[in-house]
C-alpha cells in the first residue's frame, strides 16, 4: 500500500512539473511519453481555457491545482486496471515462453480469459481451437494467438483508461465551474489581507528568499587569532645603547673595521671573528609572539529558496481575528512554497505540537483539516521549538528558515534550546517571529527578526 501511495505521488509531482512546463512552452516535456492520457488531458485543459495568459495569474493556480485533485483521483482508478494488466502480462509471458506440457497446465485459464475478456474481432480464441484440432504446427498457431493476445491486452488497458477519464471528466469541469470561482475570491480575499499589511508582505519576501542569485548574509564574528612567531623591527643603530660580542658582519662597530683595515692588527680581527668575540651593535630583534582578537565580518551561504518550517499558535489567546490573520498568512506562505515546489513543514502549538510534513505523499490533502485543529488554555513553546530542532537535523529540512507566528506569551527556550538554535544558526538558519498583538519582548533576543502587527 504504501508503494503504491509512492508511486502516486512520484506521478503527480511529474504531471506537476509537466503542468508548468506546458504553460511556459507550449508542450510537454520528454519525460511524459507520447500518447500519454494524462498529459494529454493537461495540455488539452490548456488549449481549452486560452484565457489563463491574459488572466490573473492566480486562475493559474486554481485551475493547476484542480487539475492535479483530478490526476490523483484518475491515478487511483488506474492502479487496479495496472494491476490486472501486469497479472495477465505475465500470464501470456508464461504461456509463451512454456513448453508443450506448460501450455496444457495454463490453457483452461487462458481459454477463459481470452474467451470472456475480449470480442472475437479482438482475440478470435474459439478459431485458434478449430485450427488446433488439424494439430499441423501447433507452435505457430500459439505464436499467433499470443502476438493477438498481447495486442489486444495493451489496447484493453489503453481503452478501460480512456473510459474512466471520459466518465468522470463531465463531473470534474462541472465542479471547476462550481467551485473555482469561489475558490478563486477566497484566495484573492487571503492575498488582500495578506498585503494590507506591510509586515506581513515582508514576511512572505523573506520566507521566500526573493534576492538575488549567490547573495550571501554577513554575521559579525568575534574571532581570537594567534599571530605567528616574528621578529620585532630593526632599530637604527643611532638609537642603540648595548653592544654585544659576535661575528656577525652586518652589526660589527666601526672600531672593529679599523683593527682590519689596519695591516698590523688585521690577524688579530680575523681571530676575533673566528672566536666571535668582534664587538657588535646589539640591535638584533627579539623573537615575539602574540594574541589578537579582532572582530570581522565573515560571510555565510544562505540556499536559495529553501526549506521552511512554520510554527502557528493557537492556544486560547490566539483566537478570534488573531488566528484567522495567522492563518492567512499561513496560507500565502504555503501558496509560495508550493508554486516554488519548496518543502514545507507546519506545527500547531498549544497546550501540546502537532505536525504536518508537506513533503511526505499525500500531505496536501490533509491541510485543511489541520488548520481547521484548534486548542485552548496555555502555550508550551519549548516542545514547539524542540520539534523545529527535530526537523533540522533531518536531510529534507536542513538549513530551512523558521517562523513562529503568536502572541509569544510563553517562556523563552531553556539555556539548552538557545544553545541548540545557535548551531542552527551557524550552518545557515534563520528564526523568524510574527508577533500578533502583544507587548511581550520576550522573543527580541531569541529569534533573528521579529515582525509586530496590530489588530
Amino acid at each position: 500500500m504504501k508503494d503504491n501511495i509512492t508511486d502516486i505521488s512520484k506521478k503527480l509531482r511529474e504531471y506537476d512539473d509537466a503542468f508548468d512546463f506546458y504553460m511556459d512552452r507550449g508542450q510537454l516535456p520528454d519525460s511524459i511519453p507520447q500518447g500519454d492520457l494524462l498529459g494529454g488531458f493537461i495540455s488539452q485543459t490548456v488549449q481549452d481555457n486560452p484565457q489563463l495568459e491574459s488572466q490573473d495569474p492566480l486562475w493559474i493556480e486554481v485551475l493547476k491545482d484542480e487539475l492535479m485533485k483530478f490526476i490523483e483521483a484518475m491515478l487511483k482508478l488506474f492502479q487496479p486496471i495496472e494491476e490486472n494488466h501486469r497479472q495477465e502480462k505475465a500470464l501470456i509471458a508464461a504461456f509463451a515462453l512454456g513448453d508443450i506440457n506448460q501450455k496444457r497446465k495454463l490453457w483452461s485459464q487462458v481459454y477463459r480469459t481470452l474467451k470472456y475478456q475480449y470480442k472475437p474481432f479482438e482475440v478470435n480464441i474459439d478459431g485458434y481451437v478449430e485450427q488446433m484440432k488439424n494439430k499441423d504446427d501447433l507452435e505457430a498457431i500459439f505464436s499467433s494467438l499470443v502476438k493477438d493476445w498481447d495486442k489486444a491486452c495493451d489496447q484493453q488497458l489503453q481503452r478501460m483508461k480512456e473510459v474512466a477519464i471520459r466518465r468522470n471528466k463531465n463531473n470534474w469541469e462541472h465542479r471547476v465551474k462550481e467551485w473555482g470561482l469561489a475558490d478563486y475570491k477566497q484566495r484573492k480575499k487571503v492575498e488582500k489581507l495578506v498585503y494590507s499589511y506591510p509586515a506581513l508582505a515582508e514576511i512572505v519576501r523573506t520566507m521566500g528568499r526573493e534576492q538575488p542569485p549567490k547573495r550571501e548574509d554577513e554575521m559579525d564574528n568575534t574571532i581570537k587569532r594567534y599571530l605567528p612567531l616574528l621578529p620585532s623591527p630593526p632599530k637604527p643603530a643611532v638609537e642603540i645603547d648595548e653592544v654585544s660580542n659576535g661575528n656577525d658582519l652586518r652589526h660589527v662597530l666601526p672600531v672593529e673595521m679599523a683593527i682590519m683595515a689596519d695591516p698590523q692588527t688585521e690577524e688579530f680581527f680575523y681571530l676575533k671573528y673566528a672566536t666571535k668575540k668582534l664587538q657588535l651593535f646589539a640591535n638584533k630583534p627579539k623573537e615575539q609572539s602574540q594574541m589578537k582578537t579582532e572582530q570581522t565580518k565573515e560571510k555565510k551561504p544562505r540556499l536559495e529558496k529553501g526549506p521552511i518550517i512554520v510554527s502557528l499558535d493557537t492556544s486560547g489567546s490566539m483566537s478570534g481575528k488573531r488566528i484567522q490573520l495567522a492563518k492567512s498568512l499561513l496560507l500565502q506562505l504555503l501558496r509560495m512554497a508550493k508554486k516554488q515546489k519548496r518543502k514545507c513543514y507546519l506545527i500547531s502549538f498549544s497546550v501540546r505540537a502537532q505536525t504536518l510534513d508537506l513533503s511526505l505523499p499525500g500531505s496536501w490533502r490533509k491541510l485543511n483539516d489541520f488548520l481547521d485543529n484548534s486548542f485552548v488554555g496555555g502555550t508550551d513553546g519549548e516542545e514547539m521549538l524542540k520539534d523545529a530542532l527535530r526537523m533540522l537535523q533531518t536531510s529534507n529540512f536542513s538549513m530551512a528558515d523558521v517562523l513562529i507566528i503568536s502572541d509569544f506569551y510563553f517562556s523563552v527556550p531553556q539555556p539548552k534550546t538557545r544553545e541548540k538554535m545557535n548551531k542552527e544558526r551557524a550552518k545557515g538558519t534563520r528564526f523568524y517571529g510574527l508577533k500578533i498583538h502583544s507587548g511581550s519582548n520576550a522573543y527580541n533576543s531569541v529569534l533573528d527578526k521579529i515582525w509586530s502587527v496590530q489588530i
